[in-house]
């Protein structure tokens, strides 16, 4: 791999440069508190501020996702250095995946105020089926996860958190109109009181995509939250969710149904327990019924937290996990239930922070996986601070790999109930430092090595149908490093700038990983004109050169897009907003079907 990028365009080189001069007023020394202050849980299952937290994690909260207008969760996550985010899948209805640090999609966990949802090609989470509306802040969590959350944790975890009750009456609403007749419009509302509040969200998009021939879809979400304050000490929130999407040209349709309950009880100032109780379906049918399949999931989480000798907050666990699949189209019914245990404990020996945890997970026929992590932070002062981590991590194999015989195409699949989890060990290190209270960096390595992940062999004797197995034969490592800068200049100007260098390689045949680029980077300015009440918005992606495939014989172009966004403020209550994306007209990219051409977006949002 090339370790060099060449720089196109001189208005990045600017934007670093603004970047590295610092605020224009002197300030004293310190973190960003703004940042720093962030909530963050995913990491160690319990609340921390992410200046403090052990375990590297980042978040993204609603406020920064008003600020930028942002409409998707693929658009909310594709400036996070360390993942890749295809905005549109293509096929099956998919409008976004998402992968972390040069893994597979399948790698990622994605889960919405910790329930696993269901929903996606290629065994990943399709991303869209998201409400923006509804986001209270999104945790991102890199690197092995499995000690914590079990199966799929291997590039790390995005837990999406969605709002809670208001306090007092609250209401808004959005309508954007643009490009290929994109609607997309909004209506959420939301009351409370002392003891019971609500928060509901509709979301409405229709698009005629890239082809419109084939992607043209409606899609409809409802979300909600439903929030009890049984007691001081005792809470307890539901959450329902339902979606349907329909591809109109491709007659495809898909539904889901959702509902996540958890409790909470603080008997004392020491102690937390938690329990989730969760149910999720996702349906899949063609007009012609050749695809006609029902997923479920039901999971149950019981946790408790407790603080011991001062130093000491050990967290437990347990978690049942069944999935089900109702396949009419392949003629199967298949199910499975996993036990889980996990433990952690996080010594606080100021000011150095060590965590220890891990997790059983038990399955009938692949057996038992225990997967450990040790997490260190030291905090050599109030603006350096060290975190380092090592973990193991693994995904099961789905239902369909163990035990579905079906026919796809011109192949014949045959099931494998003696596949192994896919596994990896994965390390973690990196430093964070504020050269002042406004200017912040963070420099971070990680490395994973996977074994036993799943492929299939395809053996081609006669005519078709072909034979095609799965079996546990592939090595590989991912490693790089991510580079992260932010300065606020003045109170109405901001830049950031993010930088992802990967390696990556097959070990069993010495090429690089398909479709992982060399180089990621990205590079933003905010700023506001207080006395027009004008805010914008500039940005610019880079996505270096990739191998279009395995044996790598086809190297793929790297590429820019710059996008803007301006937003102009009309009183306490109302905006009006316009978002250029791809303003040079960047096309015909082999692996990015969404970018094609330059699209507006216009819309406006009233906030009562």
């Amino acid at each position: 791999m090339k370790l060099h990028i060449k720089i196109r365009n001189g208005a990045v080189l600017l934007m670093a440069a603004v970047l590295a001069a610092g605020p224009v007023r002197d300030v004293q020394a310190g973190p960003d508190k703004a940042a720093l202050d962030k909530i963050v849980v995913s990491a160690t299952k319990t609340p921390h501020t992410l200046g403090d937290v052990p375990v590297a994690a980042e978040v993204i909260t609603r406020e920064e996702l008003l600020e930028r207008n942002v409409r998707t969760v693929q658009e909310a996550l594709e400036k996070t250095t360390g993942l890749v985010v295809e905005a549109n899948s293509g096929s099956y209805g998919d409008k976004g995946h998402v992968s972390i640090q040069g893994l597979e999609l399948r790698h990622t966990l994605v889960l919405i105020d910790g329930q696993r949802i269901l929903g996606g090609h290629q065994n990943a989470i399709d991303l869209q089926q998201i409400s923006i509306e509804m986001i209270e802040r999104i945790e991102i969590v890199k690197g092995p996860a499995s000690a914590l959350y079990g199966s799929d944790a291997m590039g790390g975890v995005i837990n999406i958190i969605t709002r809670g009750a208001p306090d007092k009456p609250e209401f808004s609403g959005s309508l954007a109109m643009g490009t290929r007749s994109t609607t997309i419009g909004t209506i959420s509302a939301g009351t409370g009181s002392e003891h019971v509040g609500a928060q509901v969200n509709y979301t409405f998009r229709e698009s005629e995509g890239i082809d419109e021939d084939y992607d043209p879809y409606t899609e409809h979400i409802v979300q909600g939250t439903v929030s009890f304050n049984l007691s001081d000490k005792m809470d307890l929130d539901v959450k329902p969710y339902y979606s349907y999407q329909e591809m109109t040209e491709d007659e495809r349709f898909q539904e889901r149904y959702g509902l996540n309950a958890l409790f909470k009880w603080q008997p004392d100032e020491y102690s937390t327990a938690r329990v989730r109780g969760s149910f999720f379906e996702y349906q899949h049918w063609t007009e012609d019924r050749s695809t006609d399949y029902v997923l479920d999931n039901y999971e149950l989480e019981v946790g408790y937290s407790r603080l011991l000798f001062e130093r000491h907050l050990v967290s437990a666990g347990y978690e049942l996990w069944q999935e089900e699949r109702d396949d009419d189209g392949k003629s199967l019914y298949l199910d499975q239930v996993l036990h889980s245990f996990y433990l952690q404990d996080e010594i606080d020996l100021s000011p150095v922070v060590l965590v220890f945890g891990a997790r059983l997970d038990s399955h009938e026929k692949w057996g038992e996986e225990i997967n450990p992590k040790a997490s260190l932070m030291y905090k050599a002062s109030d603006d350096l601070t060290f975190r380092a981590s090592v973990g193991t991590a693994f995904k099961a194999p789905s239902l369909l790999k163990l035990y579905g015989d079906f026919r796809m195409g011109p192949y014949l699949l045959h099931a494998n109930p003696d596949l192994e989890p896919e596994k990896s060990v994965g390390y973690q290190a990196g430093v964070d430092y504020a050269f002042s209270k406004d200017v912040t960096a963070k420099v971070s390595f990680f490395r994973n090595e996977l074994e036993d992940l799943i492929a299939t062999r395809i053996v081609r004797r006669g005519p078709p149908p072909w034979g095609m197995y799965w079996e546990n034969v592939e090595d590989a490592t991912t490693q790089g490093i991510e580079v992260n800068l932010g300065a606020r200049l003045t109170d109405d100007l901001s830049a950031k700038l993010g930088y992802t260098l990967l390696d990556t390689e097959d070990n069993d045949t010495g090429k690089e990983l398909a479709h992982r680029p060399d180089h990621k980077l990205f590079a933003g300015v905010d700023f506001r004109i207080p006395a027009t009440d004008i805010r914008m918005h500039v940005e610019s992606s880079y996505t270096g050169k990739r191998w279009d495939d395995d044996d790598n014989t086809e190297r793929l172009d790297d590429f820019w897009v710059w996008s803007a966004t301006i937003a102009k403020e009309f009183g306490e209550h109302a905006e009006v907003f316009v978002k250029i994306d791809n303003i040079f007209g960047e096309e015909d990219i082999e692996d990015e079907y969404d970018i094609d051409g330059t699209e507006f977006l216009a819309g406006v949002r009233v906030d009562l």
